[in-house]
C-alpha cells in the first residue's frame, strides 16, 4: 500500500509538470467517457432501470397480446378488453395479481381556464400491484372503481405541489375532469410515474371514469381492446408457466364470450419496461443502443489517441525509465507506476466527464427521451456506478500499451542518450494506434451520412400538404357530453370564429383527416366489380384543400353550394382517378357511394395525393365529398395560417377557448408536429451519428497531428542533415506527410469495411439510401483524408524550419 501511495504522489508531480498533455489527455477522455455516460442515463432509463417506487419490479410483467390477421400474419398489442383482464386476473393462476390501465388527456376546468392534463385511468389494485403507498391521503377502493362509484381522484406528487400548493388542505378539492367533478383524495409518492416514463397528472378509477371517454359497452364487450395490463408473477412461478396459465385462462373465457375468433390469441409476457415489448425492443430503443454503440466507438478512438500521446511522454522518460532500472527497480514497479499515470487521467476525465453528462444529458434527453418528465436526472447511482467502471476501463485501455513499452525498455541504449527513437515496433503501435482512430472514425461518419441522408429523403418528400401554415384543432365532444349534433354544431361555431382571428387565411371542417383519422364506406365505380384496396372517403367543407395548401390539378374543388345542390359531387385524389379511369378523363366519371348504390356522384376536380397516415406509405385512394348531415361526425378543424403555423397556436388557443364558457380544452396543434413525431429516429440517427463522428474526427485529427509532431521531433536531427545537404521545403514537407498520411489511409481503407458492415446491419432504420451508398462513402473518406492531411500538415511545415545547426548540436 506504501509503495502504491508514494506511485500516486510521484505520478501526480509529474502530471503537474506536463500540463500541456495532462490538459489534453483529461479533455479527450471526458468527451469519450461523457459521451458513453450520457448515453447509458438514457439507456438505463429506456430499457434498465426499474420504475420509481414499484416494489421487486423484476416481478412483475407487461401482458401483451398475439391476435391472428390473415393466415399466418399475426399483430402484438398492449391494448386488450376489460373482460379479457377480468378473465385474467380470475382465472390466471400464474399471478398474484392483475391490474389494468389507460392513459390518455383530458380537460381540467372549462372556458378561458380550461388546461390539459394527463390521466391515467387505473384498475383500484393497480396501486396495491406495484406495491406504492401514497405519500399523502390514500388511494380509491373497490367500492369507487365501479360504475356510479363515488367520483375520487388521486394526483401525482408533482401536480399536487405545483397546482394545489403543496398542502394537506389539497385532500377533497373537487376537480373538474372532462364532464365530471373528482375529489382529491391521495397523493402519489414522489417520483411515481406508475409504469411508464412518464406519470399522469391525475390518477382516475376506471370503471367510475369510464364514461369520460367511453360508452358503457366498452366495460362488457370483448371487441372494445382499450386498456392495458400490468401483473405481478406469484412467489415461485416461473415466468413460461405463468404466460402458459394466462393463456389458457384468456382463451377458456374468449371461447364462452361475443368474440370466440379470441380463442386463436396468444398471450404474452413482457418486462416491466415497455420499450422492451415482449419479443423486441421497440424502433426508438433500437436507436438508441445504435447512439450507444457509436459513443463506445467515440471512447475507444479517444484511447486509442491518449495511448499515443502516452507513449510519446514515455519515449520522453526513456532516461529516466532506465535509471529506475539501473538502481534495481523492477519491471512490474515500472508498469504499474505507468498505468497509476493512466488511471489518474481517466479519474480525472471521468469526473469532467459527469459536468458534461449533466450539460449535454438534458440536451440529449430531450431529443431522446421527451416524454421523461423534466425534474428526472440522468445522474442516477447507477449512473455514476458506470462511469466508474468506464473511466477505470479506459485508463488500462490508454494506458497498457504504453506501460508495457516502459517496463521493457533497452536501458544500454536509453542511458546512452540520443532523442532518436527508430524502433520498428514503436513506429508501428503508433500508426496502429492512429489508423485505429481513423478507421473508428471513418465508420462513425459514413453512419451520420446514411441517416442524414435518410432524413433529407423523408423531409424531401411530396406529401400533397404544406404542413408549415396549418393547424388541427380538436375538441374531445366525450369529455364535453355533447353528441354528435351537438358536437357537430360546436365545430361550425368553431369554424366562424376562427375565421375572425388575426392571421388566419382559411378554415374548414372535416371529418377524417391526414396524420389523424380515415375511415372507409361502400364503394362501386361504374364498369369495375371492385377496387384494388380500400378508397378513404374525407367529408369536408369548401376550404379544405386551401386550408392544406393541397393542389387541384384538374377540374374544381368543392363550394358551399355543392351541399344542397340537387346532383352530388365529389373530388378525387390523383392516383384515385389514374388507377380507376386510366387513360380517361375522370372529370364527369360516377361513383356509387355507401348504401344508395343508384344515385351517381359526379367527379368535379382531381386533387393531388395527402399522405393519410405514414410518412413513407404508398399513396392511396382517397375521395371528398361535401360535408353534410349524413357525414359521420366531424373530427379536426384545420386552419391555414399567414405565419408559421407553430408561431400562431397561443393565438389561435386563446380565441377559441376564450368564445364560450363551458368549452373544454381545446387541442391546438401546428400538423408538422404530428409528422415530427414519425420523423424521430431519423433525426435521433442523423443528429447523435454526426454529433459523435465530428467529435471523433477532431479528436482523430488531434492524434495525426500529435503522432506526426512526435515523429518531427523524433527526426530532428534527420531532417536537419537532409536541410544542410540541400532538401527543399517541399521534399521535406512530403518526407513528414507520408508518416501521418500513410497511416490515415490505411485506416480509411479499414473503416471503409467497417462502414459497408455498419450500413447492413441497420439498413431497416434507414429511408430512401443504400447501406453501402457511394456518396455517402466516398464524402467520408475525402473528408477525413482531408483533415488528416491539414492535420499533418500543421507540423510538417514546422519542420522545413528545423535549424540544421541546432538539430545537431542537439544531438
Amino acid at each position: 500500500m506504501e509503495a502504491l501511495v508514494q506511485d500516486i504522489r510521484y505520478a501526480l508531480r509529474g502530471l503537474a509538470r506536463d500540463r500541456g498533455l495532462t490538459v489534453a489527455v483529461v479533455a479527450t477522455l471526458a468527451l469519450g467517457i461523457g459521451a458513453n455516460t450520457t448515453m447509458f442515463g438514457v439507456l438505463d432509463a429506456l430499457l434498465l432501470r426499474p420504475p420509481a417506487q414499484v416494489q421487486r419490479a423484476d416481478r412483475l410483467v407487461r401482458v401483451y397480446v398475439r391476435r391472428t390477421i390473415v393466415g399466418p400474419e399475426f399483430v402484438t398489442v398492449p391494448n386488450t378488453s376489460v373482460p379479457a383482464f377480468e378473465s385474467l386476473r380470475d382465472g390466471a393462476s400464474g399471478f398474484s395479481a392483475v391490474a389494468a390501465m389507460h392513459f390518455g388527456e383530458m380537460s381540467l376546468d372549462r372556458g378561458r381556464d380550461a388546461q390539459q392534463v394527463a390521466v391515467g385511468m387505473v384498475t383500484y389494485n393497480f396501486f396495491p400491484t406495484l406495491g406504492v403507498t401514497p405519500a399523502l391521503g390514500r388511494f380509491f377502493g373497490s367500492d369507487e372503481d365501479r360504475v356510479g362509484g363515488e367520483p375520487v381522484a388521486v394526483v401525482s406528487h408533482a401536480f399536487w405541489r405545483t397546482r394545489l400548493g403543496g398542502s394537506r388542505a389539497a385532500l377533497g378539492r373537487p376537480l373538474r375532469i372532462g364532464r365530471g367533478t373528482y375529489a382529491v383524495v391521495g397523493v402519489a409518492p414522489e417520483g411515481f410515474t406508475g409504469v411508464n416514463l412518464a406519470g399522469p397528472d391525475v390518477w382516475l378509477p376506471l370503471r367510475g371514469a369510464v364514461q369520460e371517454l367511453f360508452p358503457a359497452e366498452a366495460l362488457t364487450r370483448r371487441s372494445w381492446s382499450w386498456v392495458r395490463m400490468v401483473a405481478r408473477l406469484r412467489d415461485g412461478a416461473r415466468l413460461e408457466d405463468a404466460a402458459a396459465a394466462a393463456n389458457l385462462a384468456f382463451r377458456r373465457a374468449a371461447a364462452a364470450s361475443d368474440r370466440p375468433r379470441d380463442t386463436t390469441t396468444t398471450v404474452l409476457l413482457g418486462p416491466i419496461q415497455a420499450a422492451r415489448g415482449p419479443n423486441a425492443i421497440n424502433i426508438e430503443a433500437r436507436v438508441s443502443l445504435w447512439i450507444g454503440a457509436v459513443a463506445a466507438l467515440v471512447l475507444l478512438v479517444a484511447c486509442a489517441n491518449v495511448a499515443n500521446l502516452l507513449l510519446a511522454r514515455g519515449m520522453g522518460r526513456r532516461r529516466e525509465i532506465a535509471i529506475r532500472l539501473g538502481l534495481g527497480s523492477s519491471r512490474a514497479r515500472v508498469l504499474r507506476l505507468v498505468l497509476t499515470e493512466a488511471l489518474l487521467l481517466a479519474s480525472a476525465g471521468g469526473a469532467v466527464a459527469l459536468l458534461v453528462a449533466v450539460w449535454g444529458g438534458a440536451l440529449v434527453r430531450d431529443l431522446l427521451l421527451p416524454q421523461l418528465p423534466g425534474e428526472a436526472t440522468v445522474l442516477h447511482w447507477r449512473v455514476l456506478a458506470f462511469t466508474v467502471g468506464v473511466s477505470a476501463a479506459a485508463g488500462l485501455l490508454a494506458g497498457i500499451a504504453p506501460a508495457l513499452h516502459s517496463s521493457r525498455a533497452d536501458l544500454a541504449g536509453a542511458l546512452r542518450g540520443g532523442a532518436c527513437d527508430a524502433t520498428p515496433a514503436r513506429a508501428r503501435l503508433r500508426a496502429a494506434l492512429l489508423a485505429t482512430q481513423v478507421a473508428l472514425t471513418v465508420v462513425l461518419l459514413a453512419g451520420a451520412g446514411l441517416f442524414v441522408r435518410s432524413l433529407r429523403g423523408v423531409d424531401s418528400l411530396d406529401l400533397g400538404l404544406d404542413l408549415d401554415h396549418a393547424l388541427r384543432v380538436q375538441v374531445n365532444a366525450r369529455a364535453a357530453g355533447l353528441d354528435r349534433a351537438q358536437s357537430d354544431a360546436l365545430y361550425l361555431r368553431l369554424l366562424e370564429r376562427v375565421r375572425s382571428v388575426p392571421g388566419v387565411e382559411r378554415a374548414a371542417v372535416t371529418v377524417g383527416s391526414p396524420f389523424s383519422s380515415e375511415y372507409v364506406v361502400d364503394l362501386r365505380t361504374s364498369g369495375r366489380d371492385s377496387l384494388v384496396g380500400p378508397a378513404f372517403l374525407n367529408a369536408v367543407t369548401a376550404e379544405y384543400f386551401a386550408s392544406l395548401g393541397m393542389r387541384i390539378v384538374r377540374g374544381r374543388g368543392l363550394t358551399d353550394a355543392d351541399v344542397s345542390a340537387a346532383a352530388p359531387v365529389t373530388v378525387v385524389g390523383r392516383t384515385f382517378a389514374r388507377q380507376l379511369w386510366p387513360g380517361e378523363d375522370a372529370l364527369g366519371k360516377c361513383l356509387y357511394v355507401n348504401a344508395d348504390q343508384t344515385t351517381c356522384v359526379q367527379v368535379v376536380g382531381v386533387v393531388s395525393d395527402a399522405r393519410l397516415a405514414e410518412l413513407i406509405e404508398e399513396p392511396k385512394l382517397q375521395y371528398y365529398l361535401p360535408l353534410s348531415r349524413d357525414s359521420s361526425g366531424v373530427s379536426d378543424l384545420l386552419v391555414r395560417t399567414a405565419v408559421p403555423a407553430r408561431n400562431a397556436v397561443t393565438t389561435v388557443r386563446r380565441a377559441l377557448q376564450g368564445s364560450e364558457a363551458d368549452l373544454p380544452y381545446l387541442s391546438v396543434r401546428a400538423l408538422q408536429d404530428d409528422v415530427a413525431a414519425q420523423k424521430r429516429s431519423w433525426r435521433m440517427g442523423a443528429t447523435m451519428f454526426l454529433a459523435f463522428g465530428l467529435l471523433a474526427l477532431a479528436i482523430a485529427a488531434v492524434g495525426v497531428c500529435g503522432v506526426t509532431a512526435y515523429g518531427v521531433s523524433q527526426r530532428t536531427r534527420e531532417i536537419g542533415v537532409r536541410i544542410a545537404l540541400g532538401a527543399q521545403p517541399g521534399g521535406v514537407v512530403r518526407l513528414v506527410l507520408a508518416q501521418g498520411v500513410t497511416a490515415a489511409a490505411a485506416g480509411a481503407a479499414v473503416g471503409l469495411l467497417g462502414a459497408v458492415a455498419l450500413g447492413r446491419a441497420v439498413r431497416s432504420l434507414l429511408y430512401g439510401v443504400a447501406p453501402a451508398d457511394p456518396l455517402v462513402l466516398g464524402s467520408v473518406t475525402a473528408a477525413m483524408l482531408a483533415v488528416a492531411l491539414l492535420a499533418a500538415w500543421l507540423p510538417a511545415r514546422r519542420a522545413t524550419k528545423v535549424d540544421p545547426i541546432v538539430a545537431l548540436q542537439a544531438e
